[in-house]
């Protein structure tokens, strides 16, 4: 597998990491649609976790192949704090050996782009470039990063903060060939209608959006949520090119018990961009590796069902 290059430089003071360094298309068709699969169905904690069912990250790739997966998305939580050059070539090494290539890196947590404070927002795109030159060094497509999940100012200012640090990393994320999708992660992020004017406010042809199908908590404390999460990805959708869908429970005849799969799939038809389904199944009551092969299965199910 070609790995592009992956620069490691001096630790960026303060944040304990190393530095390195709009549209209208037809239709989607079904044979477009790569479903990926994202690395919490199986590894629950982060580096380091004590979660005797996790799987060794570097054995990852593997285990999905085994379930049948062509592309595996990554999460910066499961990396070691030492990641390094080494590292990332023995998980390269594991992709090619396995077979499977890779679609997003799930980036988050560390820094708000839409912090109020500017000194703030720019340590926030420091990590976050680092992790795009992570992402690029394992031949990811796109870059996953949330922003606006925290209502700490007004609905207009934290859009305004917002445009000015998706736009900045979204411009670096150019600059490696890879996608910077922003995902509905609750907050005002959770609020199509916000999320709609951020991408149209950042307006750069790489910058899209990771749609998940279950985050639409808007408020906490009490939990107030958008009332309708298909109609939520509907709004969505000219932006969405990856989704995050999300299952727990599963009925005798495999269908998740509380999300309409068909529904949404039927929905994603008017995205456009839509490539990447990222399985993501985090239940229970089965085991990590059926619920994943079960969700995939789901997918591959409703996609025939809905061709043409």
């Amino acid at each position: 597998m070609k790995r592009r290059n992956f620069i490691n430089t001096t630790a960026l003071a303060g944040l304990g990491v190393a530095s390195l360094s709009s549209f209208k298309k037809p239709e989607i068709h079904n044979s477009q649609i790569k479903i990926t699969l994202t690395p919490w169905s199986l590894i629950r904690t982060g580096y380091g976790g004590s979660d005797p069912l996790n799987i060794d990250l570097l054995d990852y790739p593997r285990v999905a192949k085994s379930l049948g997966f062509e592309y595996i998305d990554h999460e910066i939580f499961h990396f070691p704090p030492d990641l390094n050059e080494s590292y990332l070539d023995k998980m390269n090494e594991a992709m090619e050996t396995a077979g499977v290539q890779s679609a997003v890196m799930l980036s988050g947590g560390k820094g708000d782009l839409g912090d109020p404070d500017p000194k703030k927002r720019k340590e926030a795109f420091a990590t976050y470039r680092y992790w795009i030159d992570v992402a690029a060094s394992l031949n990811c497509k796109a870059l996953r990063n949330v922003c606006g999940e925290y209502i700490t100012v007004p609905h207009k200012e934290k859009l305004n903060y917002a445009i000015e640090g998706v736009g900045e990393l979204g411009d670096y994320a150019a600059s490696k060939d890879l996608d910077l999708l922003i995902e509905n992660h609750n907050g005002y992020s959770s609020d199509p209608e916000w999320m709609i004017a951020l991408m149209e406010g950042v307006n750069l042809e790489n910058v899209g959006i990771l749609g998940d199908f279950t985050n639409w908590t808007l408020e906490r404390n009490p939990d107030t949520f958008y009332p309708d999460p298909y109609k939520g990805i509907e709004l969505l959708a000219p932006y969405i090119r990856a989704v995050s869908a999300k299952s727990e429970h599963f009925d005798s005849k495999g269908e998740e018990t509380t999300i309409d799969y068909k529904k949404m799939f039927s929905i994603l038809k008017k995205a456009p961009q839509f490539v990447y389904a990222g399985v993501e199944f985090f239940g229970n009551d089965i085991s990590r590796n059926q619920g994943t092969f079960q969700t995939k299965t789901l997918i591959e199910k409703v996609l025939r069902e809905i061709k043409g």
